[in-house]
């Protein structure tokens, strides 16, 4: 990183942490030099990039000032959405929610796909950078692992553009703005869900390498305690998107042994645990009891059909729960738009209950 960018930063970080307030003075040019040990140049290479980015103004004879509010940026009615897989069984929905409320105020969602890979995020935001949008909706990829690309969202939200993350989002981002699901909780009710129906030894398989998965496995282990039921690492089982399939086939069976009930990370997992116990002759829910998240079309069209955990609606919403993750992600991204402060949100369950319980 060049001298100049180093500064910036430096600059950056004192205006967002409020030790340099709004209407406040930046240290003067010579102030700057004597302290940094830089050029004169340098410096105001750095303040020339603060100002193009109106964080400060440049006074003739005052010096820099921070900038009491953010310059008017033209609406062009353009929102990035992105997320690590469009075809993934959820998005559909959530982006019918995105998509009914944007254009409701005259904004078209722009998509992109990170492939849930931290490389394609960073060329994803670096693209923004260079053709900001009016605001982003991003689905994080890889949530539960320390992100590189934390310097790029912060410069964009320096920039002046808006961020709203569905789903997740990254516990170094903060304060982020978000929509999800409270899946601490929902790990909790599908665990008790299974305990209310006589299972005391309970296994689950959860994705380690996003948020979501490591918030649902803490709501298990929780409600288990609770029951003064066990919590042994051998009834748990860890994967990845790349590592799903692998993972089960090789390593279920020791998982579910000696369990009588299963709660799995999401209904696609629990449809691929449904097939195995079928291939291996035990019986659903007399031998094994099955539950998964997302209430999907999996849960109402498996063999057996399968109990799962839904979300919550407003009565006078309608659609499904995924379709409220859009909805509000993109009503809070408006707010923000038109610098109306918001808050995050998470969205409660309720147990969808068929066959396999």
């Amino acid at each position: 990183m060049a001298k100049y960018e180093i500064l910036a930063q430096k600059l950056r970080d004192l205006i967002r942490t409020g030790q340099i307030l709004p209407g406040g003075k930046l240290p003067s040019e010579n102030e700057l030099t004597a302290s940094e040990g830089i050029s004169r140049q340098t410096v105001r290479q750095a303040l020339s990039v603060l100002e193009q980015e109106g964080l400060i103004d440049r006074r003739r004879g005052s010096g820099s000032v921070v900038r009491t509010s953010p310059p008017p940026r033209p609406i062009s009615g353009n929102i990035a959405v992105i997320t690590t897989y469009i075809g993934e069984y959820i998005f559909p929905d959530i982006l019918r929610g995105i998509e009914e409320t944007l254009a409701k105020n005259g904004c078209v969602p722009m998509l992109s796909a990170t492939r849930n890979r931290v490389d394609s995020e960073r060329a994803i935001l670096e693209g923004l950078l260079r053709r900001p949008a009016d605001g982003i909706i991003v689905e994080g990829t890889k949530t539960a692992l320390p992100n590189p690309n934390i310097d790029l969202y912060r410069r964009l939200e320096e920039m002046g553009t808006p961020i709203v993350f569905i789903n997740g989002f990254y516990p170094d981002y903060r304060p982020a703005i978000y929509v999800a699901a409270d899946d601490r909780a929902g790990g909790a009710l599908a665990t008790e869900y299974l305990l209310t129906h006589g299972h005391t030894r309970i296994s689950g398989v959860f994705k380690s390498d996003d948020i979501q998965g490591h918030r649902r496995y803490a709501g298990f282990i929780e409600a288990l305690r609770r029951a003064g039921s066990p919590v042994a690492d051998d009834h748990i089982l860890w994967y990845t998107t790349e590592t799903r399939r692998a993972l089960l086939g090789e390593n279920l069976a020791g998982v579910l042994g000696g369990c009588t009930g299963v709660v799995c990370y999401n209904d696609e997992t629990a449809l691929e645990v449904l097939r195995f116990l079928h291939d291996w002759g035990i019986h659903v829910p007399e031998e094994m009891a099955v539950i998964g998240f997302d209430d999907s079309v999996f849960a109402s069209m498996s063999v057996p059909q399968l109990t799962s955990l839904s979300l919550n609606v407003p009565r006078d919403t309608g659609g499904s729960g995924r379709e409220e993750i859009g909805r509000l992600a993109a009503k809070k991204l408006l707010g923000l738009i038109h610098g109306m402060p918001q808050t995050p949100a998470l969205l409660g369950w309720h147990i969808a209950e068929r066959a396999s319980v």
